[in-house]
C-alpha cells in the first residue's frame, strides 16, 4: 500500500514538473524571423504616454519586413516625429502629407538588423526622401530651419538597440524608443559610402512607444483600404 501511494506521488511530481516546463517555455523562434510580415501601427505614445498615433499616419503607418532585412513601409511621418519631436514635428505638419503621400503607392525603404536567436533589441533605419511627384524632403527640411548645406534629398535614419517584444501569440509586435537607443543620421556620397549627416542633432530623438499588429494583407491593399 505504501508502495503504490509513494509511486503515485512520485508520478504527481514528475507531471508536475512537465507542466511547469511547459507553462515557462517561451517561442525559441529567432525574433527576425518573428519580425517578418505586414505590420501596420496600431498604437502610438510619446514619453509622457501620450497618444500620438493620428499625427504619424497619412493615411496608415505600415510596414512590411521581409526576411532578408529590407523595409518597405509608410513610416515617413513616423520617423520624422522621432527625429525632430512634438514641437518641431508640429511646424511642418500641414505640409507632411505632401511629402509622404501613399496613397500614390510609393513607398520609402529602409533596413532592420538583429543579431541571432531570441533578442530583445534590434536597429532600424529608414531612408527618407520626398515621394515621387510629392513635395521633396529637402521642403520639409528647410522649414525646420536646416542649415543650407545639409539640404538633402535623402537622409538614413538610423535608431540602434530599438526595445522589441512581442504578444504571447505573435499578432502583436512592440516597440520601444527609450533611453538605451541611441540614433546616427547619414546621408551617401557618389560612391554609396555612408557620410554623417550633420542637419540634426542624434541626440534629441524622441523617445516613444509602437505597437504594431500584423496583417494577413499586403501593403498596397491596405494603403488602398485607408485611403
Amino acid at each position: 500500500m505504501l508502495k503504490k501511494i509513494s509511486s503515485k506521488i512520485i508520478l504527481l511530481i514528475v507531471l508536475s514538473s512537465v507542466l511547469l516546463v511547459s507553462s515557462c517555455t517561451k517561442d525559441e523562434t529567432p525574433t527576425k524571423e518573428r519580425m517578418g510580415g505586414v505590420w501596420t501601427v496600431t498604437a502610438a505614445t510619446n514619453e509622457a504616454g501620450a497618444d500620438i498615433l493620428s499625427k504619424i499616419k497619412f493615411p496608415v503607418a505600415a510596414f512590411y519586413l521581409s526576411s532578408d532585412g529590407t523595409i518597405i513601409s509608410t513610416g515617413g511621418p513616423m520617423v520624422m516625429y522621432i527625429v525632430y519631436g512634438e514641437n518641431k514635428y508640429t511646424q511642418i505638419a500641414s505640409q507632411i502629407d505632401q511629402c509622404f503621400n501613399y496613397t500614390t503607392l510609393d513607398f520609402n525603404g529602409g533596413e532592420y538588423f538583429a543579431e541571432n536567436g531570441v533578442v530583445d533589441r534590434f536597429t532600424l533605419e529608414m531612408k527618407l526622401e520626398g515621394l515621387p511627384g510629392q513635395k521633396s524632403l529637402t521642403s520639409l527640411l528647410d522649414l525646420l530651419n536646416i542649415d543650407a548645406q545639409w539640404l538633402k534629398t535623402v537622409v538614413y535614419h538610423k535608431f540602434i538597440n530599438v526595445a522589441i517584444d512581442f504578444n504571447e501569440d505573435g499578432s502583436e509586435m512592440y516597440w520601444t524608443i527609450d533611453s538605451s537607443t541611441s540614433a546616427a543620421y547619414n546621408m551617401k556620397d557618389g560612391q554609396g559610402n555612408y557620410v554623417l549627416w550633420n542637419g540634426w542633432p542624434v541626440n534629441n530623438f524622441s523617445r516613444c512607444s509602437f505597437t504594431l499588429t500584423k496583417q494577413s494583407k499586403d501593403l498596397k491593399d491596405i494603403v488602398i483600404e485607408n485611403s
